[in-house]
């Protein structure tokens, strides 16, 4: 009986210390590390920015690489964000006249990415010129088209025919390119380009769209 009575007040006293003992140990807090969440730059910005810098980096901040600006009718040059910039060039690649065009400069760098508008045989045509604000020299173009005929008109978007640009001044006063064809017509108006063969009307809106849209940056390049 008495061995029953000590047992009966020992397991809880046992208990209690077990409680007791729990209740002293800290609480360790395992925290959670959050991983930064590093925003996915736009497309357009991506590839306009490999285009021009080969090095740069998809996790780079499009803010550290690129100055947004834009270019009105009037020649007015403001500086703009980059959901703004992003809106202008959607719209050259649009049949539509624009108003205004848009500016990517590079940073720490006379390179500026000038966007032109154009109108080719299928449809509308536009380019990406990368230009020395100080030379005026074209340092890299590519050529993009909506419709162009395949085998045809498409082939402006072959580097045998962009390269022939590269290298190039721009002559913001007269134009600044002329097809071989027309050599003999207008034998001091730019520098002679062969055209596309069997694609007369693309390779006309070509060098239209050339000798014209990059006038349309003239107070840019050329403030007074």
């Amino acid at each position: 009986m008495k061995i029953k009575i000590l047992v009966l007040i020992l397991v809880p006293m046992i208990w209690n210390c077990k409680e007791n003992s729990d209740t002293a140990k800290p609480k360790v807090e395992v925290s959670k590390q959050e991983t930064p969440v590093v925003a996915e730059l736009p497309t357009i910005i991506k590839e306009l920015a490999k285009f021009a810098v080969p090095t740069f980096s998809d996790a780079a901040n499009s803010d550290e690489w690129m100055i947004f600006k834009e270019i009105d009718a009037n020649g007015t040059v403001t500086s703009i964000n980059r959901q703004r910039a992003i809106d202008l060039y959607k719209a050259i690649t649009k049949p539509q006249q624009v108003s205004a065009m848009p500016i990517f400069e590079i940073k720490n760098t006379n390179m500026v990415i000038l966007p032109i508008q154009g109108k080719g045989f299928g449809g509308a045509i536009w380019a990406n010129v990368v230009v020395d604000r100080k030379t005026l020299e074209i340092k890299k173009i590519t050529f993009e088209h909506k419709a162009e005929s395949e085998g045809y008109g498409a082939a402006l978007t072959q580097s045998t025919f962009e390269n022939q640009f590269v290298g190039a001044k721009i002559n913001l006063d007269e134009n600044s390119f002329i097809l071989k064809k027309n050599m003999e017509q207008r034998l001091d108006d730019g520098m002679v380009v062969d055209g596309i063969s069997g694609a007369t009307m693309t390779s006309d809106g070509v060098i239209e769209m050339m000798n014209l849209g990059l006038k349309k940056y003239k107070e840019y390049l050329m403030p007074k």
